[in-house]
This record gives C-alpha cells, structure tokens and sequence, in this order.
C-alpha cells in the first residue's frame, strides 16, 4: 500500500508541477499580451489627444470666425435699420410736403380764377384808356410834326447865310494864302539872288518854293545830265 501511495503521489506532484509550469507559461504569454495591448492602446490614446487638440483649435477658430461674422451683420443690419429709419422719415417729410402743395395748389387756382377776373377788369379800363390815349397822342404827334417843319424851315434858312458867310470866309482865307506865299517867295528870292524871270527854271522853283514852306525845310535841286537829285535839311536840327 505504501509502495501504492508513494506512486500515487510522485504522479500527483508531477501533474502538479506539469500544471504550474503551464499556467506560469500562460500568465507569461498573458503578461506580453497585456504589454502590447497597454502600449498600442498608450499611443492610441496620445494620437486622440493630439487630434482632440488640434479639432479644439479648429473649433475655437471658427467659433471665432462666425462671432466677427455675427458682429459684421450685426452692424450691417443696425445700418440698413438706421437707412431705414432715415428713408421712412424722408419719406414722410415728402408726403408732408405734398399735401402742402396739393393745398397750395388748390388756393392758387382760387387765386387764379380770382386774379384772372381782376385781369379781365384792368384789361377793359386799359383798353379804354389806350383808345382815349392814341387820340391824344395823335394830337401830340400832328404837333410834333408841324413844329419839325417850322424847325426844319428855320434851320434851312440859317445854313443858307451860313454858306454866304463861310464863302466869303474861304475868299479871305485863300486871298491871305495867296498873299503869304507870294511874299515868301519873294523873300526866298531876293535871299537866293535869282530873278524869276532870268532863270529857266521858273515852274521848278515856284513848287520848291511851296514845298520848302508847307514842310518847313529848305529843299535843293541838282541838275544832272542824266535825272534831277533832291536834298532836303531841317535847318533847327540840322537832320538831312
């Protein structure tokens, strides 16, 4: 029995120790397991968070965007109302005003019937003023007329003594020229020592002679062959 016993037992503890080195076998392989399982899950986890991040940043831009986006309408609809507000009363004060000249209107066209009526009344006075002022200004104008014609006679008679009178006038007036030029050119010849009569150039030295004195320059002619030359001299400035 004891041999019986002692096989009974060393076939228990080595089952047992079969059993234990298996099971220390699976916790090993579990342990790696778990191992693999922590760091793929530890870098799974710092992957989320990097993206969580980066899709909070994401958020928080945008949420950023749309308050600027909300704070532009927002003033875009506070200008529209506030064009809104200015359009409405413009528009009433333009109704206002029209009602205005409707009434204004319909006054003036009383005014005009009335005012059209006291034309009517001044234009028949006008008319019978102006028919009783054309007979008077027709005496005023058959007055004028004759006192033109009297005017006219007199004045007639007075241009013709005037024209006696300036005739006589030009009689004196040429009979002095005459007088003074016949005195200038004999001067001019008893200076010059040439009788008239003894030169051949009689003509020629009566127009020099009428030159010199309507110019006030002492002309000389030279004879020549061929053409006459003539010189003049301004005796108070010497400029020839």
């Amino acid at each position: 029995m004891e041999v019986l016993y002692t096989k009974l037992y060393d076939k228990y503890t080595r089952l047992k120790s079969n059993k234990l080195s298996d099971l220390d076998h699976l916790n090993e392989e579990q342990q790696l397991k778990f191992r693999n399982f922590s760091s793929a899950a530890e870098e799974l986890i710092e992957y989320l968070m990097t993206e969580k991040e980066e899709l909070l940043g994401q958020v928080h831009h945008l949420r950023t965007e749309l308050a600027s986006l909300r704070a532009a309408k927002d003033n875009q609809v506070a200008d529209y109302q506030r064009l809104l507000a200015e359009e409405t009363r413009k528009n009433e004060a333009l109704a206002e005003e029209v009602e205005k000249l409707l009434k204004l209107r319909q006054e003036g066209a009383c005014h005009d019937l009335n005012y059209n009526s006291k034309i009517m009344t001044v234009d028949g006075q006008f008319k019978a003023n102006s028919n009783s002022s054309s007979i008077r200004m027709t005496r005023k104008r058959t007055r004028q007329n004759t006192l033109e014609k009297e005017a006219r006679f007199i004045s007639f008679e007075n241009d013709q003594g005037n024209s006696v009178e300036r005739e006589s006038m030009e009689n004196i007036c040429k009979d002095t020229t005459s007088g003074k030029l016949l005195e200038c050119c004999t001067k001019a010849n008893h200076q010059s020592g040439i009788d008239l009569q003894e030169s051949g150039h009689d003509g020629n030295w009566l127009i020099q002679v009428l030159f010199e004195y309507v110019l006030g320059m002492k002309l000389s002619i030279d004879y020549q062959t061929e053409r006459i030359c003539l010189s003049a001299l301004h005796q108070s400035s010497g400029y020839r």
